[in-house]
């Protein structure tokens, strides 16, 4: 099941690819048109491998379909990150501080 949501989600990321293409060709600035249907497959593949909303809020926050996206994560790394994720129970925004001193 995981296999075949990945590759959904490759094929929405190549279809997206080809329309902003088209669309940059004729000089127009846009975003991605199938953003939020690539956002509910990943969604779809943490609830699979076991997670619920607050781990995928983690998992996309951590920017690994984005890695996966940009060919700089593997699929098998990107289905471990995510059960990492979901077993040590990794939940809501990652928390990030800065300090000065």
């Amino acid at each position: 099941m995981v296999g075949k949501l990945l590759n959904l989600l490759d094929d929405l990321e190549a279809k997206d690819h080809q329309i902003l293409d088209a669309i940059h060709a004729l000089n127009v600035e846009s975003d991605g048109f199938l953003t939020e249907e690539s956002e509910q497959v990943e969604r779809l593949i943490v609830y699979v491998l076991g997670g619920n909303d607050k781990h995928f809020e983690y998992i996309q926050d951590s920017g690994v379909f984005m890695d996966y996206a940009n060919k700089e994560t593997s699929r098998s790394e990107l289905i471990s990150t995510i059960r990492q994720a979901i077993e040590n129970d990794w939940k809501g925004p990652i928390q990030t501080s800065a300090t000065f001193s």
